[in-house]
C-alpha cells in the first residue's frame, strides 16, 4: 500500500498536529504508522506552516546557569576569575563558558562577569576591596608586578574599580620610602 493511502483517513488529525505541536516528523511518523519522510512530503504538498520549537538554551530551567546569576549577583562580582566560577559551579570549563556567553547574550549577566582569567589578579583586587593598603604592595603581596596598570585598564574598559581607600600623604610616603631604604642597606 502506498504511503497517500495510509494517510488518507488521518489526514485531518495529521493537519491538525503539524499546525498545533512542534513534534517532529519522526515522532509523528511514528504516531501515523509512516516514516518521517512521509509525513515531510505530505507537509509540503499542502503547504502548511507549522510553530516554531523554542529556540535556545532553557536558562530558568538549567541548574548551571541559575548557579552562574547567582555568583554574579555577589558583590564585586566582575573580579571573580574564571578558575573560581568553575570551582564554584562544580561544572567544566567549557561547558561554564558556553553557559556564560549564552546568559551575557539574554543581558542576564554583566558583560564582565567571567572575564577575568588570572587567579592572582582575583586576589588583588580581593585585597584591594577589603584592606587598607597601597596598590604597589598588593601588586608584590600576589607577585603583580603592574598591578596599577591593570587597574587603569579596566576603569577603561568600563570596571567598577573603586578609587583606593589607601591616601598617600607627603609624611607617609617620606616614610615608606625611608624604609624602604633603609631596608636596601641591611
Amino acid at each position: 500500500m502506498r504511503r497517500w493511502a495510509i494517510l488518507q483517513g488521518k489526514e485531518d488529525n495529521l493537519i491538525k498536529d503539524l499546525k498545533e505541536t512542534t513534534l517532529s516528523f519522526k515522532k509523528l511518523g511514528e504516531r501515523y504508522g509512516v516514516s518521517r519522510q512521509a509525513v515531510h512530503a505530505f507537509f509540503k504538498r499542502r503547504g502548511i506552516k507549522r510553530l516554531k520549537r523554542p529556540g535556545g538554551h532553557q536558562t530558568e530551567g538549567c541548574r548551571l546557569c541559575q548557579k552562574l546569576i547567582q555568583i554574579s549577583k555577589k558583590r564585586h562580582s566582575e573580579f571573580i576569575s574564571i578558575q573560581t566560577i568553575v570551582k564554584e559551579t562544580g561544572g567544566s570549563a567549557s561547558k561554564c563558558i558556553s553557559h556564560l556567553r549564552t546568559l551575557r547574550d539574554k543581558g542576564l549577566i554583566s558583560v564582565r562577569f567571567g572575564r577575568l582569567h588570572s587567579k592572582r589578579l582575583e586576589e588583588a583586587y580581593a585585597i584591594y576591596f577589603n584592606k587598607r593598603l597601597p596598590i604597589s604592595t598588593i601588586g608584590r603581596k600576589v607577585g603583580i608586578t603592574n598591578f596599577c596598570s591593570i587597574m587603569r585598564k579596566h576603569r577603561k574598559l568600563g570596571y567598577d574599580v573603586p578609587p583606593p581607600l589607601y591616601v598617600y600623604d607627603g609624611k607617609e610616603r617620606s616614610r615608606i620610602l625611608s624604609e624602604i631604604h633603609r631596608r636596601k642597606q641591611q
